[in-house]
């Protein structure tokens, strides 16, 4: 991560709009106001001390020379939300992805233990992983003021 988050941060942005329990996330370019991918959401439930990541989808990949930078801004995303809810280890991430994005991308994902919680319908499978906290500077995603015509997701 030492090595993708400087890579990811000299291309994009990141901003976020929380609302109660639930942050949207939204990427956009540093060279220009183009909008990469929103409507990353997360939520927490507090009774069940779960961080839960209902849509991570940020398109990166379909970008030139972008390995490992949807690595990265996941990461970023939820040391940002641990520190807007202030979790602790005792919180876990959940997510339900399907079973080729979980070997491919939560499986590889070093800084968190995605395990296999239970498998649903299809290929479907929800993964689990304990929140490992480093010292993460998140200040860098600001707040996100919705343009003219812009729609919130959440709304």
């Amino acid at each position: 991560m030492l090595k993708n988050l400087p890579l990811f941060l000299a291309r994009f942005s990141l901003s976020y709009f929380k609302e109660d329990s639930c942050i949207e996330y939204f990427i956009n370019k540093l060279d220009s106001i183009e909008t990469i991918s929103s409507a990353l959401i997360f939520s927490y439930n507090s009774s069940r001390k779960d961080l839960h990541i209902s849509r991570f989808y940020p398109e990166l990949y379909v970008l030139s020379d972008s390995k490992y930078l949807s690595a990265a801004c996941f990461y970023l995303l939820i040391h940002h939300c641990a520190e807007s809810y202030s979790l602790d280890d005792t919180c876990c991430i959940s997510l339900e992805t399907v079973q080729k994005i979980s070997n491919s991308f939560y499986s590889k994902l070093g800084d968190f233990n995605f395990k296999v919680n239970k498998y649903g319908l299809g290929n479907v499978v929800e993964l689990v992983s304990g929140i490992i906290r480093s010292s993460v500077d998140t200040s860098m995603i600001k707040a996100h003021i919705y343009q003219p015509g812009e729609i919130p997701f959440m709304k």
